[in-house]
């Protein structure tokens, strides 16, 4: 199924002035008002970030344009849940139960109500 913004029409963005913290790249937003995912909106997402990924200093913005979106985002930061040092691909980690249990803790709270 494509994703599909509405109203539809071109994208256009525009770079944030500043990134939001010091080891963080500075985002990107749609210009004016933006567009929305609407095929997205009522489907729970969860973007997990780990401090040792290459996505560690971009993933936020990821975030930050999916909510904009209108997409219902839960972000999650390994390190905030104690669990430190995790690489991308968490899956194959030594630790990579105590990341699922993370996972499953936001299942539990938001998609098995």
């Amino acid at each position: 199924m494509p994703l599909t913004y509405d109203p539809p029409g071109p994208l256009e963005f525009v770079r944030d002035d500043k990134p939001d913290a010091p080891d963080l790249v500075t985002c990107w937003a749609q210009k004016g008002a933006p567009r929305q995912l609407v095929k997205l909106k009522n489907i729970p997402v969860l973007v997990v970030m780990s401090e040792a990924s290459y996505h560690a200093s971009y993933d936020h913005c990821t975030v930050k344009y999916l909510r904009n979106a209108g997409v219902n985002v839960t972000y999650r930061r390994l390190a905030e849940a104690g669990i430190h040092g995790n690489g991308h691909m968490m899956m194959l980690e030594k630790n990579n139960e105590a990341i699922a249990a993370v996972m499953m803790s936001w299942l539990d709270e938001t998609v098995r109500k």
